[in-house]
């Protein structure tokens, strides 16, 4: 099936110039421009910008938050190689010409900025480098007996300021250690909903698979469980789509797609019910600022004993496995399918779920504003339309300035968080899974990313036999190079990164979004 494409219109200084075809913001995902106003308490963004400003004053210059397989958080400092003064100079570089950048932007009109943004001045090629080398990360996963070993790939390139992305990787406590949790969460309307979800994600997913390991016990009639108080919401989910679906499902799936729903709901509608008990005002932020904000999810559970990957996707996020067939040639395999307006079985639900109601889907998007028809938080297309009425004029002048109802908002809630499940039995052929924000998808086809990232393979896992080399030894840097060397035509040029890269943000985000990006390579040499 041929892709669309989606890609920035940019102009380069060699073609004609083009304008972005969406003034609303580059993803389509949000509403409306990313420099929204952060709300009251929360202009800093939390532990993750505590611990790094910390780590910098140590000298530490990249950290990874971790936890153990029983499950308890630990916080792991790698002591990186020190960023070469050449590096920090570029870096210092690249701030001041984008801070200038930014002066003169904000001084125009929107069809002004973006006839100007392309006439800013590039990004030098060491400029260039320091950017898409200034968060990667790379590390193996050695196995225990049955296992494999893996090769994990990180990187993010952000647009917006702070970015809405984030990266986790977490070993779950179950089935020894051979089975790893890879997610991505794409924040809009703010990182506050993608930031819960990074924190919370991973213990909620070891807690649900210990649940139904519980309950598969009780059926047995091995041993009647003890759940804690914490735990029946977990139970209910659980049971509740056993009845559904049928008794058969696989522990990870069913794991998987319990905790979307639980995640979600304590995100929306636990947190409006603790809101309404507390009546704390300076505690409204806390409570319900994830719930206005909203994220997609994509959760990969990679098992090298069992030799299979289950994948959990509620939005546009994407995985995509690179298979290297016996001719020698790769094909892209989809383990994720995007749940927008574009996709006909969702199109399909949306008018079943909302009968009569013409509007559900309007300008490709729901209600006419969130791209993405499933998504954690967003309680703008969830909440009763009492709490809203209630609850957004005070969240609005906090500053959460997406806290308004949508038009026509007759039968809630419009958006669902519960996942779409992929599973697949990984074969020899099977070299290396990608896991992506939209950001990446934006810029370059299915196809495009596995030709991209085989190059890397080729070069780097031929036990020496190839003769064939790449710019970057990170897996992900050399992928996101790639997308931001890539025009709206399809071509690559070095110029073209060179001046999206130079447009400060929330101005770059009329031509790029965030790129996050991890690629696992399988049985890594």
């Amino acid at each position: 099936m041929q892709e669309a494409r989606s890609r920035r219109a940019f102009g380069t200084s060699t073609a004609a110039s083009q304008q972005p075809s969406n003034d609303s913001g580059a993803s389509g995902k949000k509403t409306g421009p990313s420099d929204t106003p952060q709300p009251a308490g929360a202009t800093k963004r939390s532990l993750t910008f505590a611990i790094g400003g910390i780590l910098a004053l140590l000298g530490v210059t990249s950290y990874t938050l971790l936890r153990q397989p029983n499950g308890v958080p630990v916080e792991v400092a790698t002591q990186a190689k020190p960023t070469p003064s050449s590096t920090q100079t570029a870096l210092e570089s690249v701030a001041t010409k984008r801070s200038d950048a930014l002066k003169k932007l904000d001084t125009l009109t929107k069809k002004e900025r973006r006839e100007e943004a392309q006439r800013l001045g590039l990004l030098t090629e060491e400029e260039v480098d320091a950017v898409l080398h200034a968060k990667e990360n790379s590390w193996f996963i050695e196995p225990v007996a049955g296992g494999s070993r893996l090769r994990v790939d990180t990187n993010q390139v952000s647009s917006n300021d702070p970015i809405e992305d984030y990266l986790t990787w977490t070993t779950l406590s179950s089935n020894a250690t051979n089975r790893h949790m890879f997610s991505v969460f794409d924040g809009h309307a703010g990182y506050m909903c993608a930031e819960q979800l990074a924190a919370r994600m991973g213990p909620m997913l070891d807690k649900s698979l210990e649940v139904i390991a519980q309950l598969t016990d009780l059926k047995k009639g091995v041993k009647k469980p003890e759940f804690e108080a914490d735990d029946k919401a977990l139970v209910k989910t659980i049971r509740q789509i056993e009845r559904e679906a049928g008794l058969n499902w696989d522990h990870v799936p069913l794991a998987l797609t319990a905790t979307f729903i639980n995640m979600d709901y304590e995100l929306v509608t636990g947190a409006l019910a603790e809101f309404r008990k507390q009546q704390q005002l300076m505690r409204m932020d806390e409570l319900l600022g994830p719930s206005v904000s909203g994220s997609c999810g994509l959760v990969a559970v990679v098992d090298t004993e069992a030799k299979e990957v289950v994948v959990a996707n509620t939005g546009d996020s994407r995985a995509l496995l690179g298979v290297r067939l016996k001719n020698g040639t790769w094909k892209a395999v989809r383990l994720s399918q995007d749940q927008t307006a574009d996709n006909a079985n969702e199109l399909a639900r949306m008018a079943r779920e909302h009968p009569g109601e013409d509007s559900v889907i309007h300008r490709g998007r729901v209600l006419g504003g969130l791209m993405p028809t499933r998504a954690f938080g967003d309680c703008r297309y969830k909440w009763p339309l009492e709490a809203q009425q209630d609850l957004f004029p005070i969240l609005y002048s906090r500053g959460h300035r997406y806290a308004t109802t949508p038009p026509n908002y007759v039968t809630p809630p419009y958006v669902t968080a519960r996942p779409v499940i992929v599973k697949h039995m990984l074969s020899d052929d099977d070299k290396f899974i990608v896991i992506a924000s939209d950001g990446l998808y934006d810029q370059l086809s299915d196809a495009e990313v596995i030709g991209s990232v085989s190059q890397w393979y080729e070069a780097h896992n031929q036990k020496g036999a190839s003769t064939l080399t790449t710019e970057d030894d990170n897996a992900a840097t050399h992928l996101i190079r790639a997308a931001l060397s890539t025009d709206q035509s399809g071509r690559r040029s070095d110029t073209y990164i060179r001046r999206l890269l130079a447009i400060p943000p929330p101005h770059s985000r009329r031509f790029r979004d965030d790129i996050s990006v991890t690629i696992v390579t399988l049985n890594a040499e």
